[in-house]
């Protein structure tokens, strides 16, 4: 008998990050072609998983922690006709059928009378017998358990390998991480703070344009095709700035639209905060809306965030009957057909009724009453008291002080310290909110400074059990600031407790240096140059050959910084203050025969020497490699550079070997010194 492995044995084989168990978010997943992530996306998936994996501690299971990033609507009762429809399906006696993979066409025309009345309109329809006066019929639209899902099948209906989806940054990270999973490649374009964080058409028309031009000199048809950029992903109300683009928006939507359609770009409008605008009056205007537009736009919308039913996972979507034919092709190949129950769900809470218009005024003016109070409660925490609705304050000191108590209230109440709102960024619908911790970069706890947003999670978690999502797992467009993504739909006195907290740990907080830490620029090669031929005179006078360095000089080694930056930029660090460069650190992520990477070089300025700058260099470049995935570290030193012995040994680095180095005609013997990058 031939011994083959076990089944389960060959599994963890092919798959072994399965070996470990996971509490908080399961494993981000890959490309379904196996390729990497592009970086961009890498960066996402990196700072999700980090969030709701590795910040994380063993004590996870017997202490919970205070979760703030969570994508939860406020605890409130699901839109009352949804459930009399539902209730409606379980008691008519017909749920021992199957349901039908397109859905039931009642249920998909209530649909239909719906978004006819929000205004949706085809100007170039088909000639079938079905069609109605607005250029439609029920079959542009089929439903699912979720736009999450309807979003994997569009990517895979409408791009081939090598072609974009375009997302704006910031996005909801997720998103971009299932279009890449799906194959295509994903491309970020910014909302900027002089657009108020809204889509710019000119900056959207100049982005596709570079891509494709790009990918036009790339491929060269080297696939039997050109890939292009194929769709443009709009939110709208935007996850997670809130911004709305409504009737008041309406011409920078059309420019919006048009932009897309003389380019052959599909627009994907995710409308599934629209309901949760603050003001009724402006919600959020589909682009199918504008006339001429509608075959070049696949609408999604769906109950989970707006309508209370977020467990049930169901949404529809809204598209030219071509993309509905493949999608019902998609949902019969990959799930057979969508639960009846979720159509009812939504035809109860999305049809042309005027019972159904009674109950959404009804339900809808109370829920936005609660987010506008929610929102309101977050800026007493972190902007102060007087930064609310002058209306609301009242109510709002009344809940601090009962939850906190009346000396903790009037200190809570004052704001976080060093916290704020980005300028000109206040949320007009959904309930997530961004705050700029820019200000607490280089302050330090227990010694330790926080440079990154992986810095500024672990001292929450570390102080406090607290989590958010940070600017990275949301492509926020400003890297040299440290933000989080808050949900202000919290439980209220879990809300005000985790910030009552985060005031507490913000207490413990000592001054920072007067550097800061960060990538390095091509304008710092200059002053890099500089401080390696000063480093190499100062530490190596009498250990290598004066002839070596009297040969080093300024300029040949400030050429040789900028003709290589391309390809080391990411993988150099370089400690700042102002504008003066006061040190460097180079690593090399790739593995060796000793470790899989290596700190290549660490140089500090001769006159910054002993002020901890190396210190902080090296722990940056530590961080840096655990978040790339690497284990361990070598570093390689002269045996006569007795102080950077006794460096590396103080940081924990263990002698494993030697070797010759040549430098310049000379030979000299050098330490590798290893390091476990998980206990520094």
């Amino acid at each position: 008998m031939i011994i083959k492995t076990r089944a389960i044995d060959r599994v963890l084989k092919e798959n072994p990050y399965l070996s470990t168990r996971r509490f908080g978010l399961p494993y981000i997943g890959a490309r379904h072609d196996g390729e990497a992530f592009n970086p961009t996306v890498q960066d996402i998936a990196n700072a999700i998983n980090f969030y709701g994996y590795e910040v994380r501690d063993e004590n996870i299971v017997t202490i919970p922690d205070t979760d703030l990033g969570i994508g939860n609507p406020v605890n409130y009762k699901p839109f009352p006709p949804s459930i009399e429809e539902m209730k409606k399906s379980l008691d008519s006696g017909m749920m021992y059928r199957y349901p039908y993979t397109e859905g039931d066409d009642s249920i998909r025309q209530q649909l239909l009378d719906y978004v006819e009345q929000e205004g949706f309109v085809n100007t170039e329809p088909y000639s079938f017998n079905d069609i109605d006066e607005k250029g439609l019929c029920v079959h542009n639209i089929t439903f699912l358990p979720s736009t999450s899902i309807a979003f994997n099948m569009i990517v895979n209906i409408i791009s081939k390998p090598g072609d974009v989806i375009l997302v704006t940054g910031p996005n909801y990270g997720l998103f971009t991480i299932r279009a890449e999973r799906a194959g295509a490649e994903v491309e970020v374009i910014n909302l900027e703070k002089e657009d108020n964080y809204l889509v710019n058409p000119n900056k959207l028309a100049s982005k596709i344009d570079d891509i494709n031009e790009s990918l036009q000199k790339v491929y060269n048809r080297r696939k039997g095709y050109i890939p292009r950029v194929v769709a443009f992903l709009n939110a709208n109300p935007n996850n997670p700035t809130g911004k709305v683009m409504g009737e008041k928006q309406a011409e920078l939507l059309k420019q919006i639209g048009e932009v897309c359609l003389k380019r052959g770009v599909f627009i994907i409008d995710d409308l599934v905060y629209r309901d949760i605008c603050f003001d009724g009056n402006n919600l959020a205007k589909p682009i199918a809306t504008i006339p001429g537009m509608f075959r070049n736009t696949i609408s999604l919308f769906g109950l989970s965030k707006s309508y209370g039913l977020a467990s049930l996972r169901a949404g529809f979507v809204v598209a030219d009957e071509v993309i509905i034919r493949e999608l019902i092709n998609r949902i019969f190949q990959e799930m057979d057909s969508s639960p009846d129950i979720v159509g009812r769900a939504l035809a109860g809470a999305f049809n042309a009724t005027p019972s159904r218009k009674q109950a959404y005024d009804e339900y809808f003016n109370e829920l936005r009453d609660i987010y506008i109070y929610n929102f309101n409660l977050l800026k007493a925490l972190v902007s102060g008291i007087d930064a609310v609705d002058a209306n609301l304050k009242t109510a709002i000191e009344n809940e601090v002080t009962e939850i906190l108590g009346a000396e903790v209230s009037n200190e809570v109440l004052n704001g976080l310290p060093y916290v704020d709102f980005p300028e000109n960024l206040e949320p007009e619908s959904g309930f997530f909110a961004i705050l700029d911790f820019t200000k607490l970069k280089g302050m330090k706890y227990k010694g330790k400074p926080i440079y990154t947003e992986e810095d500024l999670l672990q001292f929450f978690y570390r102080t406090s059990r607290i989590r958010f999502l940070i600017g990275q797992s949301i492509s926020w467009p400003y890297k040299d600031e440290l933000v989080g993504r808050i949900s202000f739909s919290v439980d209220k006195p879990k809300l005000v407790k985790a910030f009552s907290n985060m005031y507490k740990a913000l207490k413990l907080l000592t001054p920072k240096d007067e550097y800061i830490i960060r990538k390095n620029e091509l304008k710092d090669q200059e002053q890099m140059a500089h401080i390696k031929v000063d480093g190499w005179k100062n530490a190596y006078d009498s250990i290598i050959s004066s002839m070596y360095l009297n040969s080093l000089n300024y300029e040949q080694q400030t050429e040789r910084y900028i003709s290589s930056f391309d390809e080391y930029k990411d993988l150099v660090f370089v400690a700042v203050n102002g504008d003066e460069v006061l040190g460097y650190s180079c690593f090399d992520p790739t593995s060796n025969d000793i470790a899989d990477s290596e700190l290549v070089s660490l140089y500090i300025k001769p006159s910054e020497i002993g002020k901890g700058i190396g210190t902080s260099l090296f722990r940056e470049t530590c961080k840096e490699l655990l978040q790339l995935g690497k284990k361990n570290m070598v570093v390689w030193c002269l045996t006569d550079n007795h102080n950077a012995i006794s460096f590396y040994e103080k940081l924990g680095g263990k002698k494993v070997t030697t070797k010759l180095a040549q430098i310049g005609n000379d030979f000299y013997f050098e330490y590798g010194f290893y390091f476990d990058l998980q206990n520094i």
